[in-house]
Parts: C-alpha cells; structure tokens; sequence
C-alpha cells in the first residue's frame, strides 16, 4: 500500500482548487457570453423592443376571430328564427338571402373574378380554387379591420377592391368588361359605406408611435448612465 510522502499530501488539495476554479472560470464564461447574445443579438433585441405590437397583433386577431364568430351566431339564429316564427317571411328571407349569394349580382362579381385566377393560375403550385379563397379571406379580414376603424385595413380594403374590378374587366366575357367592373365598383362602394363611416379608436400608426417614443426615452436614459 503506497503511503503518499508529505509533498504529494500538499499538492492534492492545490490541484483540488485549480480544477475547481477551472470549472468555476468556465461557467463564468459561459454565463457571460449568454448574456452578451441576449444584449446584442439582432432577434433578441427585435423581440424585447417590439413585444408590444406583437401583443397588440395577437389581441387583434382574437378579437376578430370572436367577432366573426358573435357575426355568424347572430346571423344564423336570426335566419332561424324568422323562419321557424315567420313561415312566409322566413322563406322571402331565405329568397333574399339565396339572391345576395347566389344570384346574378354576385355570379356578374365572381364568375369573371374566378376566370381570371384560373386563367392566371397556370404553373402556379396554388390552383386557382385555391387563389379564389385566398381573395375571400383577406377581403373579409380587410372588410372587418375597416368596420372597427383599422386605418391599414381601410387602406388594403381599397387596394383589394381596385384589384378585383380590374380583374373582373379582364376576366369578364368578351364585350362585358365596362359593364362588369363597374357593378364590382358599384357594390364595393356601397359596401365601404359602413366601413369608412366607423371612427377609430387604436391605428397600427398609433402603436408604431408609442413603441417609437419608448424606444427614444430608453436610448436617453442608457446615454444619461
């Protein structure tokens, strides 16, 4: 059995504290540099200035997910009930109803609209059925941020409605062009009625603003100290 001499007894303790401050060095390190990503990294640095209008983004989508939700309940109970209680005025509902969707208006609006994807369509991944529900989502998203006073769905609600009368035109049968973009313009604009009258309350240029301002006032501070 080896019996350590008096100098091995004195360096097992020295080599005990050089490996432990080594480990203790490293994670010091370690610590540092996260700390340094966390301070100077560009996506980090987006997220911690930006959480705001990220926060305001998903409320907003909520909020239209429950309105449009709230629409179609109302819609559908009222549908019910008029005729279940009405009898003839639920089937002149229906009729009305039956005519906004699927009567010569629409069909003069759509079936151009939908020639024109299809025909543009070709080569693209997206068919154009594909094209066509795309175009109802963002018209009805655009359409509903405008009820609620949205300056940027204003703005797109317009842009959409330009685009789809000049698909319509070229889309539309040979000699209907003029005919078919203006019934689109006509009915577009009689949908923007409601959507323009409504007054705003929150815009996306008000959040942009106050980020901005935060933004500044933390920039003087860290120059102050």
């Amino acid at each position: 059995m080896h019996t350590p001499t008096s100098g091995e007894q004195h360096l097992a303790p020295i080599d005990h504290i050089t490996i432990s401050e080594t480990a203790g060095g490293r994670r010091q390190r370690a610590l540092r540099a996260l700390a340094a990503w966390w301070n100077d990294n560009r996506a980090t640095l987006f997220l911690r200035d930006n959480w705001l209008l990220g926060v305001l983004a998903l409320a907003a989508l909520a909020l239209l997910g429950v309105l449009l939700w709230g629409i179609w309940v109302i819609v559908t109970a009222l549908v019910d009930g008029v005729s279940a209680g009405l009898g003839a005025a639920g089937d002149a509902a229906r009729g009305i109803g039956s005519w906004i969707t699927d009567g010569p208006i629409t069909h003069s609006i759509s079936n151009p609209m939908r020639a024109y994807l299809d025909s543009h369509s070709a080569g693209l991944p997206a068919t154009g059925r594909d094209l066509w529900i795309t175009w109802l989502v963002v018209a009805g998203v655009l359409y509903a941020g405008a009820l609620i006073g949205s300056t940027y769905a204003r703005i797109g609600w317009a842009a959409i409605g330009a685009l789809t009368a000049a698909a319509v035109y070229v889309g539309a049968p040979e000699g209907t062009g003029p005919a078919a973009a203006g019934l689109t313009a006509a009915v577009w604009l009689a949908l923007s009625l409601p959507a323009y009258a409504a007054t705003s309350r929150l815009s996306l240029g008000d959040a942009l603003d106050s980020l901005t301002d935060r933004r500044a006032r933390r920039t003087v501070a860290d120059t102050t100290y």
